[in-house]
């Protein structure tokens, strides 16, 4: 807790958070914050409270997605043209991208969840199996009468109001598990652009033979496939494969299969980041470079070479301290 601007920053900072205050009053005002930054990989918690109005201006961009719950006061967000209010009786869900400020009512209080976008297209993927080509993108305010995101938003709350969130900084497994929960509401409960394919996918039965496809898919990735192969192994004819996928799955086995490399392709780069980027391309059958680079970004909402830019850097972090 603080009175001075500039020691807010510095603490804001301290925990990742590279930020502008501005107040909008005579005085700044008492400022409280708290956060878990490092809670679980990609996925932050804190609880931030003004007395006194203020503008808020981050420096970086952030690839990623902010959940903001107000307790009390009230939120509102510049979206370049675009602006959204929120109170305490809603929460707002922004793409962090595309955010230019936020301004802060008198005694107000957030609690807030940031969610690197990768988390989420990536468990988009594993839920569709499909690729995710466009970029991930949310209606930003919750319908206060769907009772799925009053649940949400409930839920949100009382992480901050109990004592779960301090009890996450001594509990790291439990931590991990509360952010694939919370990546799985978010992504079954909001509405968002890959909705359709979500419901398609949970409401489908995969027959035997595009079962053993994928299945082989997935063993053999880091060699070459031909469809051959796959026409052997599920049992079918090819083009009865070739329908299975488009039914079942929306894409096709070609879109299927260079989907799975690319994944396997940004797990080794979350888990090696010292391996250059175009040894990784070349081991998951990427000849060629900026091509790879570029489907990367489709799929996942960052290059690869920013993706491991980004896990060096929270390596020397987490060194350094």
């Amino acid at each position: 807790m603080t009175h001075d601007i500039d020691e807010a920053i510095e603490h804001f900072a301290a925990c990742g958070f590279r930020l502008a205050l501005q107040p909008l009053g005579a005085r700044s005002g008492r400022i409280e914050f708290n956060a878990i930054s490092r809670a679980c990989d990609g996925m932050s918690f804190f609880r931030t409270s003004f007395e006194e109005p203020v503008e808020i201006r981050h420096h970086e961009i952030f690839d990623g997605f902010q959940i903001v719950t107000p307790l009390s006061g009230s939120t509102t967000i510049m979206l370049g043209d675009d602006t959204i209010e929120c109170a305490r009786s809603g929460s707002i869900l922004l793409d962090m991208r595309e955010v230019k400020s936020t301004r802060r009512s008198a005694r107000s209080e957030n609690c807030t969840i940031q969610i690197e976008q990768r988390l989420l297209t990536h468990r988009l993927f594993e839920l569709t199996g499909a690729p995710v080509l466009r970029r991930l993108r949310f209606t930003p305010q919750f319908d206060a009468r769907n009772h799925a995101s009053q649940a949400l938003r409930a839920f949100l709350s009382a992480l901050d109001r109990t004592m779960l969130l301090p009890a996450l900084e001594e509990a790291p497994h439990s931590a991990g598990r509360l952010s694939a929960l919370l990546i799985d509401l978010i992504l079954e409960i909001l509405p968002h652009n890959y909705q359709d394919a979500l419901s398609r996918h949970a409401n489908a039965i995969v027959p035997k033979h595009v079962r053993r496809a994928i299945d082989y898919i997935e063993r053999h990735a880091e060699g070459s496939l031909s469809l051959e192969d796959l026409v052997t192994v599920s049992g079918v004819s090819l083009r009865a494969l070739q329908y299975g996928f488009q039914k079942f799955l929306g894409v096709s086995i070609s879109d299927y299969e260079r989907s799975v490399r690319l994944d396997r392709a940004r797990r080794d780069i979350e888990r090696n980041p010292g391996e250059r980027v175009a040894v990784v391309a070349k081991r998951w059958n990427f000849s060629n470079f900026t091509r790879f680079n570029t489907q990367f970004e489709a799929a996942f909402g960052i290059s690869a070479v920013a993706l491991r830019t980004s896990r060096n850097q929270h390596a020397e972090r987490e060194t350094g301290e």
